[in-house]
């Protein structure tokens, strides 16, 4: 009996080995060779997943650690960039030695930390820029620079130097000094005689400038021009007329000169939200009319033209052609009328600018050398500001009148007699170098 029942219990003990006991050491225990027991099988996985995330750690700080110094190194360059093309942009502003622009540039960069060694940091100075904003434009100064710093922790995965570019593109617009401006300045390089003076018993002060050709006659006591002359192809004195020239002039490729106004005074300055639209606006003295709904003097077929009796004063913007009559008077303020189309005076007049110097200013893109932007007849009259047409003509066909001012247009046709010209340089207003970093 006891013999049995220590049999069964040894049965019973097996059964419950056999489910306990993996099935790989159950085999090797029939084999004779018992290995030995592990109550935890999967332990040795663990080491594996510790590795990988002591890995995945590191990796997380590198990234911490090397990827807030690369954030802080192109914070620098990008710095040391600015810094770099405000310097060489300004230096192209006063130079146009490309020497010089790349001095500048190269030298700001270096008083920043970028000495382009070409170990830590390679610095660029293009003018004008290869890509972009200003490409080929030689206003257009470009400087890039590229740095580098080791990795650390981050080294683990990637080997080679971290590296950050940073890249900026400025233009200057170059100062403006009123006196450079002369009482003629004529801009066409096409049309033969650019400044054709006509007339007789004019006197000039203060300079004539002609991209092509001066032509100058007249009968009677003949003309009189003081002051700086030049022309790009020729000055031509053939008319019948003994023009004096107390200052001489000079002809030759070397004097083509750009448009001394356009850089600093264009047409949006004065249309609705310019910064001159504002100023007079907020005068109260600010007109802008582009339909009769805005002036009942504005005519169907897009002609301003003020009714006789009628007082002008402030500025007026004129989306179109303007016509102004002798029954025009005109306030004490002055005015100062800028039209998209062709502005036409008749009748003597005595009139003051009001804004930035400007007396009119048309916006008239002429179709050939003789259709004009701003015409003047009459006589006995009085200005005393700037007339600009820069894409179109100015003819005066007037007599007995004095101007101080400035007559700046495509080309010039003056026809009368006794006209007295007198360039004032205190009626623009001066500017300062400006550099814009625009990319």
């Amino acid at each position: 009996m006891q013999n049995r029942s220590q049999y069964a219990f040894r049965k019973l003990s097996a059964a419950r080995t056999r489910e306990t006991l993996p099935r790989r050491a159950l085999r090797r225990n029939r084999a004779g060779n018992p290995p030995p027991y592990d109550p935890n099988p999967e332990s040795g996985q663990a080491i594996v997943i510790v590795a990988f995330m002591m890995v995945a750690l590191l990796a997380v700080l590198g990234l911490a650690i090397d990827g807030g110094g690369l954030f802080f190194l192109f914070r620098d360059t990008q710095n040391a960039t600015d810094a770099a093309v405000i310097a060489a942009t300004y230096a192209r502003c006063t130079s146009d030695d490309a020497a010089v622009v790349e001095f500048a540039g190269y030298e700001a960069a270096a008083r920043n930390g970028f000495n382009n060694d070409s170990v830590r940091d390679w610095v660029t100075v293009n003018n004008p820029p290869t890509a972009g904003t200003g490409a080929g434009d030689s206003e257009y100064v470009e400087v890039s620079i590229r740095a580098a710093k080791p990795s650390y922790f981050i080294h683990i995965v990637y080997q080679e130097p971290l590296t950050v570019t940073a890249r900026a593109v400025g233009r200057c617009t170059p100062p403006f000094n009123p006196a450079s401006v002369p009482a003629l300045w004529g801009g066409s390089r096409t049309c033969n005689n650019t400044v054709n003076w006509t007339g007789a018993e004019g006197n000039i002060e203060g300079g004539v400038h002609s991209n092509n050709e001066i032509k100058s006659g007249g009968g009677g006591q003949g003309n009189t021009i003081g002051g700086p002359v030049t022309a790009v192809t020729a000055v031509d004195q053939s008319n019948g007329g003994n023009t004096t020239w107390p200052d001489g002039f000079n002809v030759g490729p070397q004097y083509d000169r750009d448009d001394p106004l356009a850089e600093h005074f264009p047409m949006s300055d004065f249309a609705p939200g310019g910064i001159y639209a504002r100023r007079a606006d907020a005068e109260g003295l600010y007109t802008s009319i582009a339909s009769p709904a805005d002036d009942p003097d504005m005519k169907n077929n897009g002609t301003w033209d003020p009714r006789n009796g009628r007082v002008l004063e402030g500025l007026y913007y004129v989306d179109g052609d303007v016509s102004i009559g002798s029954g025009v008077s005109f306030g004490t303020n002055g005015i100062t009328i800028v039209a998209t189309g062709e502005i036409s005076f008749s009748g003597g007049v005595n009139v003051y600018y009001y804004m930035s110097g400007f007396l009119l200013y048309s916006g008239h893109q002429a179709s050939n050398c003789g259709d004009n932007a701003v015409r003047i007849s009459g006589s006995s009259g009085y200005w005393y500001g700037v007339i600009y047409a820069p894409d179109g003509g100015v003819n005066i066909s007037a007599s007995d009148i004095q101007v101080t001012g400035s007559i700046v247009a495509d080309n010039i046709d003056f026809s009368g007699s006794r006209l007295d010209l007198t360039a004032d340089p205190d009626i623009l207003p001066p500017f300062p170098a400006n550099v814009v970093v625009s990319e």
